[in-house]
């Protein structure tokens, strides 16, 4: 299989895999909201969203730094048992650090019912930590991956439709969401240390405390890329409305959506762009501005259907008609196009392992979330919400590019 067939296949298993989550997430809307009610389906959205953040702490950056490293040593036997078991070594430390943190924070910070629905998405977590995504992108080989990923969603769905009968339930839904995923991560970790004969080398110290200073600037950037989009969400949950915050969790999740199918992109150009971008520059060069115009061509598509077609999208998702749901949705109509330019701008200033200047972007972009967050609920025109996303996005353009000049000089 030649160059251009990967890539594409790779995209195609990649697309899979994100169309799948997409399709599974979706589904459980109507089905989740319907049993459990708006009230414990807010507790659910939030408890999911604490699993995302602690997730990418865990993650520590290897779905992106990770990637990479396989990608350039997939060829050395010795070298993926290192970097493999680096990366496990650390994600199990932080996994205990956060736990303890937790359970020690929680009794205090947290009411009851919250509580529970926190400690239960902690399966989500441990999925995250098993999960050897950045393994399978790096090698290029996603049909298995993508294959056990679809069942593992699949089984999710199946077991809340027999287990979840009342909003008494509703504390199981995200321990489903992460049994399975569990299930699935073990099984494809069996299989990777099986086919690839890795096998466990004893980590010097310094290697791990240099992966975790190499690492600290993309999970700072991870962290504050979910709390731009998650603040909003916990700032609308404080409110006490759940017709609001039923409307705009569809909105975030829509966002959620398009984002998830760019990383799709992106990650599936990533280990072909980390080669190129070290062989030879300027056929990257050359490669970035060809996918620039496919991801125009492709948004502004997808702006046009969310901006006439917001109706229809919240029927078939929520099977009725939401008309604060739907100007939502026509409100971020451009955020799909906004964020999918501006991977390419992320994919630069990761190629030339300049994390220090994704971790300054971050930090910036999260303190206007931050203030957006605040002027948005003082205005208290709820109407006006939607387009807390999309003014964020537009605020990371200017960023990228000033800092990708700024590495040039």
């Amino acid at each position: 299989m030649n160059s251009k067939s990967s890539a594409v296949f790779s995209f195609f298993n990649l697309s899979s895999i994100q169309a799948a989550n997409i399709l599974a997430q979706l589904l459980l809307i109507p089905i989740i909201s319907r049993i459990v009610g708006l009230t414990e389906f807010g507790l659910i959205m939030l408890g999911a969203s604490y699993a995302a953040l602690v997730s990418i702490f865990i993650n520590f950056g290897s779905n992106q730094s990770g990637v990479k490293e396989v990608a350039l040593a997939k060829d050395s036997p010795t070298s993926l048992s290192k970097l493999f078991f680096s990366i496990y070594i650390v994600r199990g430390l932080l996994f205990v650090i956060t736990s303890l943190i937790f359970l020690l924070v929680s009794q205090w910070l947290l009411p009851v019912n919250t509580r529970t629905h926190f400690l239960f998405a902690n399966m989500i977590i441990v999925g995250e930590l098993l999960n050897p995504f950045f393994f399978f992108v790096g090698i290029q080989q996603l049909f298995l991956y993508n294959i056990i990923n679809l069942i593992s969603k699949i089984l999710s769905i199946v077991l809340i439709l027999l287990f979840i009968k009342s909003p008494a339930d509703s504390i199981w839904v995200n321990f489903i969401v992460g049994f399975t995923q569990i299930l699935g991560s073990l099984f494809l970790l069996v299989v990777l240390i099986q086919k690839h004969g890795l096998i466990f080398i004893k980590v010097p110290i310094q290697n791990l405390v240099q992966y975790v200073k190499q690492n600290m600037y993309l999970t700072g950037n991870n962290l504050s890329v979910q709390l731009q989009q998650s603040i909003f969400l916990f700032s609308v949950s404080a409110m006490g409305n759940p017709v609001l915050l039923g409307a705009y969790s569809l909105c975030d999740k829509v966002v959620w959506s398009f984002r998830m199918l760019i990383i799709s992109f992106f990650n599936a150009i990533y280990p072909r762009a980390a080669i190129l971008h070290q062989n030879n520059p300027e056929e990257w060069k050359l490669l970035k501005q060809k996918l620039q115009k496919l991801l125009w061509v492709l948004l502004c598509l997808a702006a046009l259907i969310l901006l006439f077609f917001a109706n229809p999208i919240v029927h078939i998702i929520t099977g009725k008609s939401d008309e604060l749901a739907a100007f939502f949705i026509q409100s971020i109509c451009l955020m799909p196009l906004v964020a999918g330019l501006n991977s390419l701008n992320v994919t630069e200033l990761l190629l030339r392992n300049q994390y220090k200047y994704i971790f300054n972007i971050a930090l910036i972009l999260l303190t206007i979330s931050i203030l957006f967050a605040g002027l948005f609920i003082q205005w208290g025109n709820p109407r006006l919400f939607g387009f807390f996303p999309i003014l964020v996005e537009l605020c990371s353009i200017p960023l990228y590019l000033y800092f990708i000049k700024s590495g040039r000089n």
